[in-house]
Order: C-alpha cells, then structure tokens, then sequence
C-alpha cells in the first residue's frame, strides 16, 4: 500500500506500461502495473471487486524507445551482478566463520541450497 503522492509518483515512471491505481483509504493507494490494456481492465475489474474506490487505468506513457530500455536493464543487470558477488563472498566468509548454512541462507535472503552452490558442494 502506498500514499498518495508515491503512488502518484510511480505512476509517472511507468514508461510503456499501464498503471492501475485505486483507493482503499483516504492517502492510502495501491497499485499494479500491466503489459497489456487487456491485463490492465483485468486488474481494474478485481479492484473494484476488491472494493477499492475510484480505480484509474493510466495508459503508457510516450513512444517505445527500446535501446534506452534495453540499455536501463543491462545497466540494472551489471548492479546486480555486482552486488551478488558482493553477497556470495559475504555468505563464503560466514561459512569460513563455521555458521550454519540455514542461519546463513536466512539472514542473506537467499535459499539454502544457493549457499550450498556458492560453497561448492
């Protein structure tokens, strides 16, 4: 759930896809986004049988420029690259220290058998 100005927010960064926005309380917002206006109606119809009041389908925004959103996800794809090798040597280090692997996995976010491959076994 969002406030209001969030909500409002995020529904300017869609891009190229449909944002649907309803109320459940007063400044308290919740929003989907869908690929498709087929996918859009369909989430607009479940918040209003959910309840919500004044549910708004945003249609996207501008033209399509897919080199720029081709270049944004190899961008986020190099920051998560990073950061996952960030995490795995802190998750190696953690077994170095002799913790357990569950207690590991838990506190890393990450399934236990991700542990168990980044540790080689």
């Amino acid at each position: 759930m969002l406030s209001l100005s969030r909500a409002l927010e995020q529904v300017e960064q869609r891009g190229p896809r449909y944002a649907v926005m309803g109320t459940i309380r007063r400044d308290e917002m919740a929003l989907a986004y869908a690929d498709t206006a087929e996918a859009a109606e369909r989430t607009r119809e479940r918040y209003e049988e959910d309840g919500y009041r004044q549910v708004r389908v945003h249609p996207p925004q501008g033209s399509i420029d897919l080199s720029a959103l081709g270049r944004d996800r190899a961008d986020a794809k190099r920051v998560l690259d990073e950061k996952t090798a960030i995490l795995r040597a802190g998750v190696l280090r953690a077994l170095e220290e002799n913790r357990a692997e569950a207690e590991v996995a838990r506190q890393a976010g990450v399934d236990r058998m991700t542990v168990r491959s980044w540790a080689g076994k």
